[in-house]
């Protein structure tokens, strides 16, 4: 794609010189004033004028578009492409060329103006032979020119539609032009062959981009196959916001043995990581299980051995560790049904090596799912329920419960103690609350709620629930707060989104404070993964059978079930009580570096990526992650001697000054 070099203001030049947000581009097709006359929107009567239309109108447009004021101008061409008709050009009848339809992205998304991948998707009409997508509104007008780059869907459909991938400095005209700014207009516009004619997409499909820059990252864990069967294997990647890679990353991958790299917590600092390694059998149980502490920017084993599998969180300086105890230290088998499992938090030094303090529970609770707030003072976790007097925590592991119940207590680092036990959030009658995740200011909480208790969603399990929705909650509660709903990022019932994380920086957008959320869905990504219709291919009969994936899902291929994928979506996390009337959601958008080809889960924050110093081949297609050499150097292979500037490869860890698949460090 070859970018027309003219520009359209020289005092929009010299704006942008002097640090106002504003791109030069060409002058292209009419001034962004008046209607285009070919079928097409006036960039003056879009709906950024008046604001997003989410019902609240929260945020009011001024129809000025670009908070710097300058006007944006630029026009991509198709490289070999004839030119595509200018405005004023005819619009074409029905029965000459119909309208595109947009598919994604969503109307109404807040996107972070240096995620710097966008996709447009659509399906076209028939006889089209080239488009041109349009940015549009009072203070931008950007075209770029494309033929049809035709998507063949995750599940083998070919031609579903066609896909327009932004270059760098498209994305950069239109993001940084309208920083914090009113919404653009998104346009698809076709013609046939000769060009003698134009249709337009009906829709009103708007973006918003938010003032500030995304920072810190994510680590993530995607599935792939081993043994020829999908899901039993997985792997650790990343990615750095700050980074213009539109590829997953590899920390950690299964490598040659089929090592299940999988369930993850990191430390906010993103130096330390708590992991569990499994044996690639497709279950999700504890009984073969063994947890490792990680020093992420070396990948080197630290500790670890003696902590049970299951839910850990540090401090925000990774100098202690709190962790559930469902299976006791050493690795022993955990408890009979009805037995006391859970009945205590265990602080860890953040080495795993040391086990500092037992804080024993009220008398008659269980904890799990621990999460530290940011100033290491307040703890909150989930109090499982009872079924018929006895735990409902399953066998297999404290992962699967019913009628969790959110509580909070006081944690005292000096003496590694926790007190002022506490619920917040009562589970009642088919209610589930679980995976909670505290602000980076201490307002809020984010968590899954799932009210179903049907057989057919495993009678209300919280492990990878269909039912599972996103809420929000003010923290501490005052008298009379409940769980807040969250429509627009949630869209429907039934589309598995769990495992909600905030971001780990409050930011400002149109004079309210907003933090990112991300969670893993079952929803549709545009055109090239439908998830409707399809099964989850994770969730246990029940939840105390020890193999969640029952004989009727083994051996079962990827087009058969869901694939979750990792989604993101803004909030409004003004502490103001009135705007809890409002959804205080946008709509949420597919994260572009992931393989979209794999199932990707728990992604976790951390105020800075450290990364991994091996390299892999970027987790695509359900592989099983051979390493590769890096760019720097040849990656160490199992035996290789390794240290902090002699890495691992992808698939091994650095254990006692020598690489392996696998290491056990007490």
């Amino acid at each position: 794609m070859r970018r027309i070099p003219v520009l359209s203001s020289l005092l929009a030049c010299a704006l942008a010189m002097t640090g106002v947000l504003a791109a030069c581009g060409s002058s292209g097709s009419g001034t962004g004033n008046g209607p285009r006359g070919d079928g097409g929107s006036s960039p003056d009567g879009m709906v950024g004028a008046g604001g997003w239309q989410d019902g609240s109108l929260l945020f009011p447009g001024d129809g000025s578009g670009s908070a710097g004021g300058a006007f944006t101008d630029a026009s991509f061409d198709c490289d070999g492409c004839a030119p595509f008709p200018p405005a004023g050009s005819p619009p074409c009848a029905p029965a000459t060329l119909g309208p595109s339809t947009l598919v994604y992205p969503p109307t109404g998304v807040l996107l972070p103006p240096n995620m710097n991948v966008l996709e447009v998707q659509w399906t076209p009409p028939a006889g089209a032979a080239l488009f041109e997508v349009d940015f549009t509104n009072g203070a931008t007008d950007v075209r770029v020119e494309t033929t049809c780059n035709a998507i063949t869907s995750v599940r083998g459909v070919a031609n579903v539609g066609c896909g327009l991938t932004l270059s760098q400095a498209a994305w950069n005209d239109i993001s940084n032009a309208n920083r914090g700014g009113d919404p653009l207009q998104v346009t698809v516009r076709a013609t046939p062959a000769g060009g003698a004619c134009v249709s337009s997409s009906p829709q009103s499909v708007a973006i918003n981009f938010a003032q500030e820059d995304l920072s810190g990252g994510i680590y993530y864990w995607q599935s792939a196959t081993y043994g020829g069967v999908a899901g039993t294997t997985g792997g650790i990647y990343y990615h750095d916001f700050g980074s213009f890679d539109p590829t997953p990353t590899p920390f950690w991958t299964s490598g040659s043995t089929g090592t299940c790299v999988g369930c993850h917590t990191l430390s906010k600092d993103g130096v330390r990581m708590s992991l569990m390694n499994d044996d690639p059998d497709a279950d999700d149980e504890y009984g073969d299980v063994k947890t490792l502490t990680v020093d992420v920017a070396s990948r080197a084993a630290l500790g670890g051995a003696n902590i049970g599998p299951g839910f850990q969180t540090f401090t925000h300086d990774h100098q202690y560790m709190i962790a559930s105890t469902f299976k006791p230290a050493g690795g022993g088998p955990p408890p009979p049904p009805g037995g006391a499992v859970d009945t205590s938090f265990a602080v860890w030094s953040g080495d795993g090596k040391t086990l500092v303090k037992s804080n024993a529970l009220p008398t008659g609770t269980q904890g799990t799912q621990p999460n530290l707030s940011q100033d290491d003072k307040t703890l909150v976790f989930v109090v499982p329920g009872l079924v018929g007097g006895a735990s409902s925590i399953s066998q297999a592991g404290d992962h699967h419960f019913l009628s969790g119940s959110l509580w909070s207590a006081a944690f005292d680092e000096s003496g590694s103690t926790l007190s002022g036990y506490a619920p917040f959030l009562t589970a009642t009658g088919a209610q589930n609350f679980y995976y909670p995740d505290q602000s980076v200011d201490g307002n809020w909480v984010v968590f899954n709620e799932n009210d179903d208790t049907s057989a057919a969603n495993n009678d209300g399990d919280c492990f990878y629930s269909r039912q599972a929705r996103v809420k929000i909650m003010h923290f501490p509660p005052q008298a009379g707060d409940q769980p807040l709903d969250l429509p627009s990022l949630d869209v429907a019932d039934g589309l598995t989104n769990s495992w909600p994380r905030w971001s780990p920086a409050l930011q400002t957008y149109k004079n309210h404070k907003i933090l990112w959320v991300t969670f893993s869905s079952n929803r549709d990504y545009g055109l090239r993964l439908e998830n409707t219709g399809f099964d989850n291919y994770y969730p246990p009969e029940s939840p105390t059978y020890d193999q969640p994936q029952p004989a009727s899902k083994q051996g079962v291929t990827f087009d058969n079930y869901a694939a979750p994928q990792i989604w993101m979506a803004a909030i409004i996390v003004d502490p103001d009580r009135s705007l809890d009337a409002t959804d205080r959601s946008f709509p949420a958008f597919w994260l572009p570096f992931q393989a979209v080809t794999a199932h990707n889960h728990s992604a976790q924050w951390v105020t800075t990526v450290q990364g991994g110093t091996g390299t892999g081949d970027g987790g695509a297609a359900n592989e099983g992650g051979a390493a590769q050499d890096g760019a720097g150097g040849t990656c160490g292979e199992p035996s290789v001697a390794c240290s902090t500037s002699s890495p691992c490869c992808s698939d091994a860890i650095c254990c006692s000054g020598s690489c392996a698949y696998s290491c056990s460090i007490p």
